[in-house]
Parts: structure tokens; sequence; C-alpha cells
């Protein structure tokens, strides 16, 4: 252990547990010394890349032998509560969790709720918010230079409503600075096996969130679909639309007296605005969030913000079982009781 260093720990070292084990070698403020999964050979292959850190197959244990600073969590859906809080109360002073933060909004809430009494920084990966690119459409939304936000849409196939859909509610809380205050929602009853086995329930779903300034957000990832789609924001007077896997990120806005002229005349002509492209890099994603969870500044994605995603998710099924009637958000207290064991 180099002096100085933070003690970090991954559990969970699936495919993206070795991105966070990427990322926290990209950083000099931070050293991996522990390593969990169930799996042993997995376990094994994180040590042979990380020599003198400790490897556990039971996180409890590694939890009361290692003295860490700062923990990812990288595991399924259902472990992320109990973890998260296990972690805050064994001192750990930072938490990563991965998104969805939990299955229930009341284990989400005993999340930050432990958090906070314990003085642990809590973060959870939505990871398009360490990303410069959205950042700076933040700002250019903010300037007003589409206009009002009006519409937003997101297609995506394959279902995992929960798994990839989170990824889009966290943008659109994030880029309109503005809240949802009901989703109706349809959730797809193919049935398609979860990749991660028959243990998770995380079907597609097609759905419609109302903010509190009026923007729209449509999520459509029923499993009838093979292929995904740009994303669409459409304002008063222009559009972006990002294609995340080719970086095609372009901005189209009336301009001069163009922009004072009725809502209307939608055929006038939308202009180009400079934008420059960005290309998601996973590893980069993760060592940003990581090195802003490790200083003293505010936090980018907080454990209040994976709530209101995770909210989203599970209002989205609420309304769906109860005859794709309107669900409030946020949830009423009986709703937060309800538990879907999400990957």
């Amino acid at each position: 252990m180099s002096e100085g260093k933070a003690r970090a720990g991954v559990v969970g070292l699936g495919r993206h547990g070795f991105r966070h084990l990427k990322a926290y070698e990209n950083l000099t403020e931070a050293e991996v010394v522990a390593v969990c999964d169930v799996r042993m050979d997995y376990v094994q292959t994180a040590l042979d890349q990380h020599k003198g850190a400790g490897g556990y197959t039971d996180w409890r244990e590694m939890l009361a032998k290692e003295r860490l600073d700062v923990l990812s969590v990288v595991t399924n859906g259902p472990t992320h509560a109990p973890i998260t809080i296990a972690a805050a109360e064994a001192g750990v002073g930072r938490v990563l969790c991965e998104k969805p933060m939990a299955t229930s909004s009341k284990d989400a809430r005993e999340m930050i709720r432990v958090c906070e009494e314990r003085g642990t920084r809590l973060a959870i990966a939505h990871a398009r918010r360490w990303v410069l690119g959205y950042r700076q459409l933040r700002e250019v939304f903010a300037q007003g230079v589409i206009g009002k936000l009006c519409h937003f849409s997101f297609i995506l196939g394959g279902g995992l409503f929960a798994g990839n859909g989170t990824h889009t509610m966290d943008l659109a809380r994030y880029l309109s600075g503005s809240e949802p205050v009901s989703v109706t929602a349809y959730v797809d009853r193919t049935g398609t096996p979860n990749p991660r086995g028959p243990q998770f329930q995380d079907p597609g779903a097609f759905a419609v969130y109302w903010f509190e300034n009026g923007m729209r957000l449509v999520i459509d990832m029923y499993e009838d679909l093979g292929v995904t789609a740009p994303m669409e924001i459409i304002g008063s007077i222009g559009r972006v639309t990002i294609d995340e896997p080719v970086a095609r990120w372009e901005i189209l806005a009336r301009e001069g007296e163009d922009r004072e002229q009725p809502l209307g005349q939608y055929w006038l002509p939308l202009n180009p605005v400079p934008f420059e492209p960005v290309t998601l890099d996973m590893i980069e994603m993760l060592t940003e969030g990581l090195r802003e969870l490790l200083g003293a500044g505010p936090i980018g994605c907080t454990g209040e913000d994976g709530l209101a995603s995770l909210e989203m998710v599970i209002g989205a099924h609420v309304s769906s079982r109860n005859g794709n009637v309107p669900v409030p958000l946020p949830l009423s207290e009986e709703h937060q009781q309800i538990d879907i064991p999400l990957t």
C-alpha cells in the first residue's frame, strides 16, 4: 500500500467490476487493496492484476478484515442496499454504488439515511453525469438555445428497463433540471429470460413521464425491438440528436428573428449549432466519478438522484400492474415498500 493513497475495494467482479478496477488504476490518489466476488476464479483474475490485494468470496468477511476508504459496489441489484449499508456502518467513508441503487424505494432511502448518519459520501453510478459532453449540453439548454425543453425520447431493444433505461431517466432529470411528477406505463409480458438469471426481473417497458416543467419523457424498451435509435431532445425552437455508438451529437435551432416567431410556424429552418461530438468511454467515466467521490466537493450523482431514477422504474411497474393508470412521483409510502429483483 502506497503512503497517502485511499484504500479501495471492489465487490462484484463481472465485466463491469473489472471496469471499476481499471478506473482505479487511472487514479494516483487510490489503490485497490481488496476484491470480492462469489466466484473464486474471478477473484483470482483480479488478484493477478492487483498483486498484494486481499481476495474474498464473502463481502462481509472483506468488510470485517479490511480497512477501506472507498468501495465500489458492482453486484446485482438485490445486494446493493445491504452491502452499501454495511460498508457505511463499517466506517467506509466513500461508496460508489452501481445503478439501480436498490430494488425498493424503502431500501434506497435506508441507504441514504445510514450513509448520512455515518458520514459516508454516497454516489450512484449514473455515469453519463461525468461525461463532459453532457455537462456542456446542460449549459446549452440552460442558455435556451433550443428554447423550452418539451420532449425527450429514447428507444432501445432487448428489454432491461431498469438496467439500461435508468441512464435515460437520470439524464432527463439532469439535463432539464426538472423532476418527474407522474408515469404511465406498459410493462412487456413476453417473458424473455433475464441474462443474469431467472432470479432477476427486469423486463422491457413502454413509459411516458411528465415533468414539473411540462417536458415529456418517452421510453420504448419493448422486447420486440432489436435495435437502438438516436436519443432525441426536442425544444420549442430546436432539437438535439445524440447517437452515442457513432459519437454523433447534433444541435439544430432557429436563428435570428425566427426565434421570436410563433411556435406554430414549424416550417421555419433549423440551423446547426456548433458542438464538439463526444465518444463515450466507460472507464474514463468511472475514473471521473471516482475522482469526484474521493474529493471534498459536491457529488454529481447523489443517493437522492439514484432514488429518483429507481422510483421512476418502480412507478412504471405500479402503473402497468394497475391497468396503465398514471402513478404520481415521488412514490407514495405504500409503493415505497414494493421490492422488484432488478439487475
